[in-house]
């Protein structure tokens, strides 16, 4: 093979020309396989190597009834504590005081004070069954009533002199006008409490509160109204600041709670406000009712104003026979224009007394 293939190399190769190109094709061609057989071979072993040099170790199954590493519930650390443990945890965090800094004073308020309520419970139990990592929030209740009422007792004792104008809501509302001097900004006050109940991380300080001269004239005007309902004669009042009084503005006749499902008397808010909004039944009369949609049938009519109390509120009726009477499952209704009227002026926020 080797000599006949000088031979055709040097062009001196005798007998048979080709037998001898058949020779050095088929020698070639050996030579050719082998060296790819060779070359497959440190191939196949490089994408070996490289799939094991890129191969990851899987990570450990979560242990049951463990919260995986990463796990918050309302903002609070529960990694690697059992459910009992990690609600025990969490309560205690939502059981502290929040902590109001005005100035140099300090002032604290409870959860007992804003009648706030905590599905800790639930939280929990979600955050341990997950696999994954992650914030799992607290659903969370309170009374706006009295988170206003605990905003109004602050800047009462932390003013310096000065205080804002506000109403004294009662069944008459009246205006106390606001004093030169310095206080706390009201907003801010009520913006840290409403952020530290749902976030008890913030409940031991948060940025301190100055004290600010008070424009008086400003805060009058800042007013807004207050809302009275009389069930006695089933009428609703809008009062509101004129010339620096308390004036009624509007008056509409109403319908409350029949007797056997009576409005509910007392100091509320309005925490939602709907413009055509969907019936749902509420729990206990009318389980078996299907939710109305927006329409003419619907028993809110087109506006709904829903106080701090579940399944009560302010709406319009397509009733309108049943308007100055005891007819309704514990809300005021009114004329459907009625409601729309009252819908246009008022907003969330606006104090509602029921006597």
């Amino acid at each position: 093979m080797h000599t006949v293939a000088i031979r055709l190399t040097t062009g001196i190769a005798k007998g048979k020309r080709g037998i001898e190109w058949k020779l050095l094709i088929r020698m070639q061609l050996r030579l050719f396989l082998a060296s790819s057989t060779v070359f497959a071979a440190l191939c196949v072993g490089a994408v070996g190597a490289s799939a094991q040099d890129t191969t990851t170790v899987p990570a450990p199954a979560p242990t049951p009834g463990i919260a995986v590493p990463g796990s918050f519930v309302g903002g609070v650390d529960i990694s690697g504590l059992d459910a009992a443990t990690a609600l025990t945890t969490v309560n205690t965090a939502f059981a502290q005081p929040i902590v109001i800094w005005i100035d140099k004073r300090v002032f604290k308020v409870t959860s007992a004070q804003v009648a706030a309520t905590y599905g800790t419970q639930a939280a929990v139990t979600d955050a341990v069954a997950r696999t994954a990592g992650g914030n799992t929030p607290v659903a969370t209740t309170y009374s706006e009533t009295k988170l206003k009422d605990q905003v109004k007792r602050i800047l009462r004792l932390a003013s310096d002199k000065g205080s804002t104008s506000a109403w004294v809501v009662r069944a008459k509302p009246i205006i106390k006008l606001g004093k030169a001097g310095s206080a706390p900004d009201g907003k801010l006050v009520e913006s840290q409490i409403r952020m530290a109940i749902n976030q008890p991380q913030l409940r031991a300080q948060q940025a301190v509160i100055p004290l600010v001269k008070v424009n008086t004239l400003a805060t009058l005007e800042q007013l807004g109204y207050v809302i009275t309902v009389s069930k006695r004669d089933r009428v609703l009042r809008l009062y509101a600041p004129v010339n620096a009084k308390s004036t009624i503005v509007q008056t509409f006749k109403v319908a409350v709670g029949a007797p056997e499902s009576p409005t509910p008397s007392g100091k509320f808010t309005i925490v939602t406000m709907q413009k055509d909004p969907w019936w749902y039944p509420p729990a206990g009369w009318s389980k078996d009712s299907k939710p109305i949609p927006p329409g003419p049938s619907n028993p809110l009519g087109t506006r709904w104003m829903g106080l701090d109390r579940d399944d009560i509120g302010l709406h319009g009726t397509p009733d309108a026979g049943s308007i100055g009477g005891y007819a309704s499952h514990g809300c005021v209704r009114m004329l459907i224009a009625s409601a729309e009227k009252l819908y246009s002026l008022v907003d969330v926020g606006t104090p509602v007394v029921i006597f």
